[in-house]
């Protein structure tokens, strides 16, 4: 009995030797995704992994190219399927919106993708007029910025596109074009 309990044990622990060192490649994210935006391959990697972990097979990469992260996708972050989905990254009654932004018409530090901001027109400053208006007016309450970068043609510009309600979508396009549109930055 001794001489089959110690050899049963010796291959119980080499199964369990053999089974500690085998790693699977699973996906992981290399660079931020926003919410909403579509995956590239570029954002994606494969890292091997032991244990039994819940994560995209790394097999399956290129599945996932092309589909929209459903949450913020951070780097380091193994990938599981409830992240991404097959739906379109615009919800229905929605817009897209570029607007270009000067210095002084968004917040100091920048926006980054995902804020909510209040879109707002400016008062036209060539408006010499007593009787014209000089509060700005409100033209979304709520909008997402979808995505946000730095404005090649003008030191400190920032051009942004915003996810808006397609009822509010046309004055903010025709806002935008005079350069008169700002951005407040409002907590969620």
């Amino acid at each position: 009995i001794a001489i089959v309990l110690i050899v049963g044990l010796g291959a119980l622990g080499a199964y369990f030797y053999t089974k500690a060192g085998q790693k699977t490649p699973v996906v992981v994210v290399t660079r931020d995704v926003a919410a909403g935006h579509r995956i590239e391959r570029s954002d994606l990697s494969t890292v091997n992994v032991a244990g039994g972990v819940t994560a995209i097979g790394g097999s399956n990469l290129d599945s996932v190219v092309g589909e929209v992260a459903t949450v913020e996708l951070l780097p380091g972050t193994l990938l599981q399927r409830a992240m991404v989905t097959s739906a379109s990254p615009l919800p229905a009654g929605s817009s897209l919106v570029g607007v270009e932004l000067k210095p002084g018409q968004l917040p100091a530090g920048g926006i980054r993708d995902g804020a909510r901001v209040q879109v707002l027109q400016l008062p036209n400053k060539n408006n010499t007029s007593s009787t014209a208006p000089q509060n700005a007016t409100v033209l979304a309450t709520s909008a997402t910025v979808y995505e946000s970068a730095a404005d090649p043609s003008q030191t400190g510009g920032s051009l942004i596109t915003l996810l808006v309600p397609s009822d509010d979508a046309p004055a903010i396009a025709a806002v935008a074009s005079s350069g008169l549109v700002a951005l407040v930055v409002v907590g969620s």
